[in-house]
Order: C-alpha cells, then sequence, then structure tokens
C-alpha cells in the first residue's frame, strides 16, 4: 500500500455492511484506518488517527448519531459520507448540515460510493501521472485546489494520494506544468508555479528562482559564492533578482 494512500474511517454497527465497505474501500486502493460501531469509539478514533474521509452510519451505537458526530468535529474539516437505511427528507436535511460529501442508501453500491468519494477529491488533486516510468504525462483538467489539514491532493495512476506539505522538498516548474518533489516521490501538476507559491504562502516556503520553489526547512547547505542551495542531491539555483532577499529571508526564518 502506498505511503501517500487516503486514509478511511468507517463507523457502521452493522458488522456484515461494515466489513463489505471496509472491502470496497480497499479494492479501490485506499487504506481503512479502523472500523468501529459506536460514537464514542467513533471520536477516538478521529482524533487520535485523524482520517481522511470517514464513512459514517446515520444511526450508530452510542450517545451521538453520525450526524452529531459529523457536526462535532465540523472544525476538523474532514469530509463525511452518510450512510443510512432510512431514506427520509428529515434525514437528509439534517445530514446536509453538517460537513457530508455525499448521502449513501443501504445495500451501498460499490461504484456510487467509488463516484462519491472520487468526486469529491477531484478538487483537491493536482495532478494525474499516467506512470511512473513512462516519460508521457497527462494531465487532468485544472480546477478549484485547496489544501485540507496540512495536505495536498494529487492524482496519480487513477488514485489519490495525500501529501504532506512539510514534507515537501521543493517544486519546480516546466513549460506549463511543475513538479512537486519529495522524498518518497515526485507528482506532476497542471498548476502554473506562482499559483502552487499561493497554495504554500502560510507555509515555510520561498522562490528563488522563477522555475524553483522551496522548503527552507529543508536546506541542506547554501553555497552564496555560486548563489546555489542544496536540498540532498539537487543543485537549486538562486536567481541574481531574488538573492539579496532569499538569503535574507533564509537567515530570518531559520
Amino acid at each position: 500500500m502506498s505511503d501517500f494512500s487516503l486514509n478511511i474511517l468507517v463507523v457502521e454497527d452493522n458488522l456484515s455492511l461494515a466489513l463489505e465497505l471496509e472491502m470496497l474501500v480497499k479494492e479501490m486502493g485506499y487504506n481503512v484506518i479502523g472500523r468501529v460501531d459506536n460514537s464514542a469509539e467513533a471520536l477516538e478514533m478521529i482524533f487520535s488517527k485523524s482520517p481522511d474521509l470517514i464513512l459514517m452510519d446515520i444511526d450508530i451505537k452510542g450517545n451521538l448519531s453520525g450526524v452529531q458526530i459529523a457536526d462535532k468535529i465540523r472544525h476538523l474539516n474532514i469530509p463525511v459520507i452518510f450512510i443510512t437505511g432510512n431514506n427520509t427528507q428529515a434525514h437528509y436535511d439534517e445530514a446536509a448540515k453538517t460537513n457530508n460529501i455525499g448521502f449513501l442508501i443501504k445495500p451501498v453500491n460499490k461504484f456510487t460510493l467509488l463516484s462519491t468519494i472520487n468526486t469529491f477529491f477531484k478538487k483537491l488533486s493536482l495532478a494525474e501521472q499516467k506512470s511512473d516510468t513512462e516519460s508521457e504525462m497527462v494531465l487532468d483538467e485544472k480546477e478549484e485546489i485547496f489544501p485540507l489539514k496540512d495536505f495536498l491532493f494529487f492524482k496519480k495512476r487513477g488514485l489519490l494520494h495525500k501529501i504532506s506539505i512539510p514534507d515537501i522538498l521543493y517544486v519546480s516548474a516546466d513549460d506549463n506544468y511543475t513538479v512537486t518533489v519529495t522524498e518518497k516521490g515526485e507528482f506532476l501538476s497542471a498548476l502554473r508555479l506562482f499559483e502552487i507559491e499561493e497554495i504554500l504562502n502560510d507555509y515555510s516556503f520561498i522562490k528563488t528562482h522563477r522555475s524553483y520553489l522551496i522548503n527552507i526547512d529543508k536546506i541542506d547547505s547554501i553555497d552564496s559564492g555560486k548563489s546555489i542551495i542544496n536540498i540532498g542531491s539537487k543543485e537549486i539555483p538562486i536567481s541574481r533578482a531574488n538573492r539579496v532577499l532569499v538569503l535574507e529571508k533564509i537567515q530570518l526564518l531559520r
């Protein structure tokens, strides 16, 4: 399983359905970080494991319903897909007030679940890379992009991958796309460098060159004489126009 795979929590008090949901999620290529049947354990898992998505039965065991749990964790901005056997307007209206991205009726269809998940996370996807080894790269149509809980989401080989923003080494620009580099992989994006820069504005990133945006926390060394920053084995140039500002900001932040 990829280190970047999405982590999903299943909250369902019907054991048979819970096992089915777990199986479906794994078939999609995502991680199931837990399977619980009551509100107390659900909250414990949510706060301790911080899932990327919750499949939430509305009527579960415990003091809180699935909707009440979703309302209680609204500030965490974790998307919720509600699952219920009660197809009523009241249930739908109640769920609509929370941070939900879908309302599915039991029994859950695999493709309906997959479509619901992918439709939402497509907004978080930065790009799709056709293959790790192929040089030809296929980009998704650019859509609204935003980080979620200090993560960016990329689509690669049909799966969504979450990347922790602090783990990014640098971002490089190449014509009409950018490559985000981490210690464990590279991810192609249809966004321009200035658009990535806006997304990472609140983090410790700085533009050293018109083609490079670096994570200051990942700098190994600086050769001010050659105007080079070293991150791992990568030598990243500091442009003449950015030199003074970059060195001053690095010194201030470090």
